[in-house]
C-alpha cells in the first residue's frame, strides 16, 4: 500500500506546474495564491513558483481582476455573500485591494439590497417561534455571518416590520 502511494508521488517540476495550471486555468479562474500555495507544498521552490506564475499572467491564464470579478460574481449570484464576507476572502488571497474594490463595483446595487431581503426572508421562515426582538437579532446575526453590512441589514429588518 505504502509502495503503491510512493509510486504514484512524482516530482514536480516548473514544466508540469505550467501545463498543470494552463490546462485548468483554460477551464476556469484562478488567482496566484492558489497556485503558489498548492506548488510550494508540492516541493517546488519559491522562485520557480514565481517564475511559473509571472509566465502564466503573461500569457493571460491568470489575472488577479479577472479572477476577483469571476469569484465576486459567484459568490454573490450562488452563494449569496455580501460584500465584507467577499472582500475578506479576496484579501485573504492576496489581491490587491484595488482590484477588490473594482470587482464590488459590479454589483448592481438594487439586485445587492434584493438579495439581502430574499436571504432574510427564507431565514425568516426557518425560525418558528421566534418573535420580537429575538428574531431580529437572530436574523441580523445570520446576515452578518454572511457578510452584509449592518446598516443594510438593520434597514430592511425594519422595512421588512413596516410592511407586516
Amino acid at each position: 500500500m505504502v509502495a503503491e502511494k510512493a509510486r504514484r508521488i512524482v516530482a514536480l517540476t516548473p514544466e508540469k506546474a505550467y501545463t498543470q495550471a494552463a490546462t485548468r486555468c483554460a477551464q476556469r479562474e484562478y488567482c496566484r495564491a492558489d497556485w503558489s500555495q498548492k506548488w510550494l507544498r508540492a516541493g517546488l521552490s519559491a522562485e520557480a513558483v514565481e517564475k511559473v506564475l509571472m509566465q502564466l499572467e503573461r500569457e493571460g491564464f491568470i489575472d488577479e481582476n479577472r479572477y476577483a470579478r469571476a469569484f465576486v460574481h459567484d459568490k454573490f449570484n450562488y452563494d449569496h455573500w455580501g460584500r465584507m464576507k467577499m472582500r475578506a476572502a479576496l484579501l485573504q488571497k492576496g489581491l490587491s485591494a484595488s482590484d477588490i474594490a473594482e470587482a464590488l463595483s459590479t454589483i448592481d446595487e438594487d439586485a445587492y439590497r434584493e438579495m439581502l431581503q430574499s436571504v432574510l426572508t427564507a431565514k425568516g421562515r426557518t425560525l418558528q417561534g421566534v418573535e420580537g426582538y429575538e428574531r431580529k437579532q437572530k436574523l441580523a446575526r445570520f446576515a452578518a455571518g454572511r457578510g452584509f453590512e449592518a446598516s443594510l441589514v438593520f434597514r430592511a429588518l425594519d422595512m421588512a416590520d413596516d410592511e407586516c
